[in-house]
């Protein structure tokens, strides 16, 4: 019985990318983000600067915009105030969480060829 939680990694043509898909940006690093908009023409773009982009690329490339979710790679504890912090290393003193995470609407976007094969988990559905 297989869990249906897994998830299958595939490599796959970056004009084939859906938003929900996730993308490892580094692979061997694992840094996993989620597509949220995939352009491979002019009129697919929702901003005049994505538009004016995509009319300079020809149609050779596709436009990819990825959520920009930092990893936490350290424990959590709470200082006595209460306040979350991380533990740091033997390089670094511990950071507060709000330091460290992401903003909610952060964005990355990158450039692919439309045959350069992506590192991605697949959508459900």
């Amino acid at each position: 019985m297989s869990d249906p939680r897994t998830a299958v990694e595939y490599r796959l043509p970056a004009i084939d990318l859906r938003p929900g898909d996730l993308v490892n940006t580094s692979p061997g690093e694992d840094d996993w983000q989620e597509v949220v908009g995939v352009y491979r023409q002019p009129g697919d773009a929702k901003s005049d600067e994505l538009r004016t982009l995509l009319q300079s690329l020809g149609g050779r490339y596709v436009v990819v915009q990825l959520t920009d979710v930092a990893p936490v790679d350290g424990g959590i504890f709470f200082d006595a105030d209460g306040a979350a912090m991380i533990y740091g290393d033997e390089a670094d003193e511990d950071q507060a969480v709000s330091e460290v995470i992401s903003t909610e609407d952060g964005i990355r976007t990158y450039l692919y060829t439309k045959f350069e094969l992506v590192s991605a988990r697949a959508a459900q559905g």
